[in-house]
């Protein structure tokens, strides 16, 4: 480690925590030592916070005590993990009609709403307090760890936020983070970032899978030949094609996260040569079932439904997070942590829209935009020529025109003021054949 890495973690992101009520490094310490114990000691301990986490929602939140009460479901034999089938599954559906009143809970804690249209395109709110957020923010350190990045090691990020509020810009000095937006991944852009990364000799990137590609792409047709020590993919699906095209075009490993805009961190990969990724088993616990909500065995494709174990302000327990994914059936890795192995993820298949300007839209683009209009219910984009796109709708009752005049705005602003934008209201949005959901939908550019 070096001097500095040790100065963040030990002094400078501690005192930060502080000033703004948040333990992100205590969680941070805790997380990076016990994802070397033992399956069966991280089994008890997760049962625990399964335990604690079902009867403070039962107690404290009436969405829940009314849901299980219906069910007739008796908490008290909730008692590890795998007792958790006992429970109804819960949807985003069901949650929006409960927010905030019948599904949130004081703990003490200042807290945030936060949007997200995660990977079903539907926008969504919850309510995320500090220490919740903790955990996912120290989570997201020892996710990037799994590449061989270590806190204060620059490294530029892809995102979203087009503003960087004081907060932001405080712990982008502190991380020493290039952040680089994702709004924009024209070729004049993309070729500022990579004279970012030579001339500060970054050594590390961290982004959106759909970002990353862009800037793989670009990099090799203009000649870029800087290696890099590792690369960190979040968001949107990391196809081959995409590991492919970045491994090449910068000489180093890409590890692959899984996480969802609801303020849960799940798994990420260790680098071994499967692919799988380890389940944060002190943080959530992931089930993977039939449309019943019954266990799949490992090695078989499934819903993806999530408890984060820990209540905080809006408990999220059997939540169908609106995935697909396949359990290991590995009980070991040789990585030698001690987590749970997700062999794959699935349903989370995104296209890039390529505008006339040249600027790439990658699906976080859109969600990015989609998710604070709550009057949409879900939405799919849709090219099939370079200059046009279609934007169908699943309005909700109180959508109105304003409200598609403020969405195109914001489309041609962010994106590209010359694409040619068309609006269709639908009924429904039908799954694909293979039971994904595609939001972003390109037949001009793969």
């Amino acid at each position: 480690m070096s001097l500095y890495t040790t100065m963040c973690e030990n002094v400078l992101l501690p005192v930060a925590d502080y000033a703004t009520r948040n333990c992100t490094m205590r969680y941070y310490r805790l997380y990076r030592d016990m994802q070397w114990l033992g399956r069966e000691e991280l089994q008890r301990r997760q049962d625990e916070l399964v335990r604690e986490t079902v009867r403070t929602a039962y107690a404290d939140v009436p969405f829940y005590r009314e849901l299980y009460d219906r069910h007739g479901v008796n908490i008290a034999g909730v008692l590890k993990a795998e007792d958790l089938s006992l429970l109804p599954m819960v949807t985003k559906d069901m949650l929006r009609e409960a927010y905030p009143h019948l599904c949130t809970r004081d703990t003490g804690w200042p807290w945030r709403e936060y949007c997200t249209s995660g990977s079903s395109g539907s926008p969504f709110a919850v309510r995320v307090d500090n220490e919740t957020m903790s955990m996912a923010r120290a989570l997201m350190f020892l996710r990037a760890n799994y590449s061989g990045w270590n806190i204060g090691d620059p490294f530029l990020q892809t995102g979203m936020t087009l503003e960087r509020g004081a907060v932001k810009k405080l712990k982008d000095i502190l991380l020493r983070v290039e952040y680089a937006s994702a709004f924009d991944l024209s070729d004049r852009v993309l070729d500022r970032y990579l004279d970012l990364i030579d001339s500060k000799k970054l050594d590390y990137v961290m982004g959106y899978a759909g970002s990353l590609y862009c800037v793989a792409t670009r990099a090799l047709e203009v000649g870029f030949n800087r290696p890099l020590t590792g690369i960190v993919s979040w968001g949107d699906n990391l196809y081959a094609h995409y590991r492919e095209k970045v491994e090449s075009a910068f000489k180093c490993r890409v590890t692959d996260t899984y996480g969802c805009g609801e303020g849960i961190q799940i798994a990420a990969q260790c680098g071994r040569s499967d692919g799988a990724y380890h389940i944060f088993m002190p943080h959530v616990a992931l089930e993977v079932v039939d449309d019943e909500g019954n266990p799949v065995p490992p090695g078989h494709v499934g819903n993806i439904v999530l408890t984060r174990l820990h209540p905080g302000a809006m408990p999220l327990i059997r939540y169908r997070v609106g995935d697909l994914g396949v359990k290991s059936a590995d009980e070991t890795c040789p990585c030698g942590r001690g987590f749970e192995l997700l062999a794959k993820v699935e349903g989370r298949d995104t296209d890039v829209v390529v505008t006339p300007r040249g600027n790439r839209l990658i699906v976080h683009f859109f969600t990015g935009i989609f998710e604070y209009y709550k009057t949409i219910d879900t939405f799919k984009v849709i090219q099939e020529e370079r200059d046009r796109i279609t934007v169908l709708i699943v309005p909700r009752p109180d959508f109105k025109p304003e409200h598609w005049t403020s969405l195109k705005s914001e489309i041609l602003e962010k994106g590209d003021p010359e694409l040619i934008i068309d609006m269709k209201l639908v009924e429904e949005i039908p799954l694909e054949r293979s039971n994904k959901r595609r939001f972003v939908v390109s037949k001009v550019c793969r």
